[in-house]
């Protein structure tokens, strides 16, 4: 009977805790939007993006409510698949073009605030109900968002993977006009010309004009041979991922101190990249490294880039001597302020931290706009 009287307790603060939680949720979801224009989120770009993860808000809010309402397993499936279905359809549109890591930090503050709430709001709760219904509310909370990762990563390999799709198919395409308008014209004059040819050796024409025919068609076998040879030659060429990478470690052989130890990857297809992206890019990332080895002293210097069909991210980060960002010395403070132009310049996503003692870190994002020709295509057309 103590058992019963103390679970009702338990379910009234509970609901006391989710009408307090439904009352606020437009509070918090203001919060969550200001949060995310704080840290330039992509999220809050665009008004159609927004209003997207408005609305996953709202659901994980909810779900979080629903918790409160009825602790049981079997709402709590019925929430998370109510969820799961409507993030899912949403993350197969705009959303979708959301990088997780973006996803990830927008879960994170909805979490922060959604916390801070719960904790305000069940502060007059006696300690052992509200210590009880925040960890209901937290768990569910941490399940609704987790969800949301989960369904909205798949969205985006969804989206990286039907991008790589009309690269190859546009690829393709490229490569049968080519192939007709090169090397079928070439082969078609050679038989061309092998049939007038023959008709003169049959009609016993002058030798001159016969030879005449001989040297078109070696001609367009040359042109033939020439054209297949570059073909090969280009499909030979490795991605073009390594080309960033191998400017980069120039520039750092270049320049480093003997003893300083540099990681520097590009996962992606760096074609992917518009030239005015690509020579961007390569001026940022060296001005970090440019700092950094004559600057900070450090003993590992690592870079990251990861290109893909839409976008660019770049990670830097030194353990070098670091320094206030707020008073930047000289030389320093304009190519700090270079690199947040040029990153700005492309509506691209520029951070930079760092601490004196402990080293240097950086983020740089750029959007790759839809219409954007690729380096290759650019070259090869």
């Amino acid at each position: 009977m103590a058992q019963t009287q103390q679970d009702e307790i338990i379910g009234s603060a509970a609901r006391q805790l989710e009408i307090r939680l439904a009352a606020g949720r437009e509070e918090i979801i203001d919060r969550f939007r200001e949060s995310l224009i704080s840290v330039s989120s992509p999220l809050v770009s665009t008004d159609e993006l927004w209003s997207e993860a408005r609305e996953h808000a709202r659901l994980v809010l909810e779900e979080c409510c629903e918790s409160l309402r009825n602790d049981t397993d079997e709402a709590t499936v019925r929430a998370n698949m109510a969820l799961s279905l409507s993030v899912g359809l949403s993350t197969r549109g705009i959303l979708q073009t959301v990088h997780p890591a973006d996803t990830l930090r927008s879960s994170g503050l909805l979490f922060q605030i959604t916390l801070q709430y719960l904790i305000g709001a069940a502060a007059d709760l006696p300690m052992e109900q509200s210590s009880e219904c925040l960890g209901r509310a937290v768990s569910a909370l941490n399940h609704s968002l987790a969800t949301c990762l989960q369904v909205s990563a798949a969205g985006y390999d969804a989206y990286l993977l039907n991008r790589v799709e009309e690269r190859a198919s546009d690829h393709r395409k490229r490569l049968g006009r080519d192939l007709h308008d090169h090397l079928g014209n070439s082969l078609a004059m050679a038989h061309r010309y092998l049939d007038l040819h023959e008709l003169a050796v049959e009609q016993n024409q002058p030798a001159e004009q016969s030879g005449r025919f001989l040297r078109r068609i070696r001609q367009a076998l040359d042109e033939a041979g020439d054209y297949t040879r570059g073909l090969i030659s280009d499909l030979r060429v490795d991605n073009g991922s390594r080309r960033l990478a191998e400017a980069l470690r120039e520039y750092a052989e270049q320049h480093q101190s003997t003893g300083v130890e540099l990681h520097i990857e590009v996962n992606g297809d760096e074609s992917w990249l518009p030239e005015a992206h690509a020579e961007e890019l390569f001026l940022v990332l060296r001005e970090f490294l440019r700092n950094s080895l004559t600057h900070a002293r450090p003993r590992t210097v690592a870079l990251e880039v990861d290109v893909a069909p839409h976008r660019v991210d770049c990670f830097a980060h030194d353990d070098g001597d670091g320094f206030d960002p707020s008073c930047t010395p000289g030389g320093r403070g304009s190519g700090l302020m270079s690199m947040r132009e040029r990153t700005h310049a492309l509506d691209g996503v520029f951070f930079l931290t760092s601490t004196p003692g402990v080293g240097t870190g950086m983020r740089m994002s750029l959007p790759i706009p839809q219409d954007a020709k690729p380096v290759r295509e650019r070259v090869t057309s």
